[in-house]
């Protein structure tokens, strides 16, 4: 299993960038339902707040698309969140937190990396690794 970051659900909604939109598409094609891309909450939460208020979707619009990805065989939100490293996400030195939750997150959940479309996320978050 592989976790998918914010970027990568805010290109596929929004095909604001040709070439990533390309890859995160290659990405999904990549997957299965017996080998989905993960999807954490605080991705899921950081998609809807990114549509909403950096693209002015309307906020039913934005969380249907949403919904609508969740919603499909090669996306797997959790069951459960294991919250044991709290402590290590909240002292990381890498000024987005949320970057480093969703990492661990998606660790402590079996995902081996997590694909980002981030580079500074990709250099300073163990675990993630830039897609393009």
């Amino acid at each position: 299993m592989i976790g998918i970051d914010t970027s990568i659900l805010v290109r596929l909604l929004t095909r604001d960038d040709p070439q990533q939109f390309t890859a995160a598409v290659e990405l999904v094609k990549a997957s299965s339902g017996d080998r989905p891309l993960f999807v954490n909450p605080v991705v899921i939460a950081e998609v809807a707040w990114v549509l909403e208020r950096a693209y002015g979707i309307d906020p039913q619009v934005a969380r249907n698309q949403l919904a609508g990805l969740l919603d499909t065989v090669e996306i797997k939100v959790p069951d459960t969140m294991r919250m044991e490293s709290w402590a290590n996400w909240l002292h990381s030195p890498h000024p987005d937190v949320s970057d480093v939750i969703i990492a661990g997150i998606n660790r402590e959940n079996g995902c081996e990396k997590t694909m980002t479309f981030d580079r500074k996320a990709a250099k300073m978050v163990d675990g993630m690794e830039l897609l393009a």
